[in-house]
């Protein structure tokens, strides 16, 4: 009978590294580099997703990175939903401020 010990897989490390850096990516945008954030999020943000999910449902893989990496490309969704969704919606106050300026 063998002990197989918890272990974080590449899965666990690539979904936290990469919710890091989407976390980061507005930053790196508006401070370093030039490039299409929102191309960046709607690449990013599905890869983070699926990578923590797969991880987090391996039996023999410790759950601490890939939830974190999960949150983090939850908050992103949540960040980019906004985005889109706040300055186009026609009853929107945002929008209605921004025309009168």
């Amino acid at each position: 009978m063998k002990i197989h010990s918890k272990r974080y897989s590449w899965l666990s490390y690539t979904a936290f590294i990469l919710g890091i850096l989407l976390a980061a990516s507005p930053v790196i945008h508006a401070q370093i580099v030039s490039f299409d954030l929102m191309l960046a999020f709607y690449i990013g943000i599905p890869i983070v997703v699926i990578l923590s999910l797969i991880a987090l449902l391996k039996r023999d893989e410790k759950k601490l990175l890939a939830f974190v990496g999960l949150i983090l490309g939850l908050i992103m969704l949540g960040f980019v939903s906004l985005l889109l969704y706040i300055p186009g919606h026609k009853f929107s106050n945002v929008t209605y401020f921004i025309s009168q300026m």
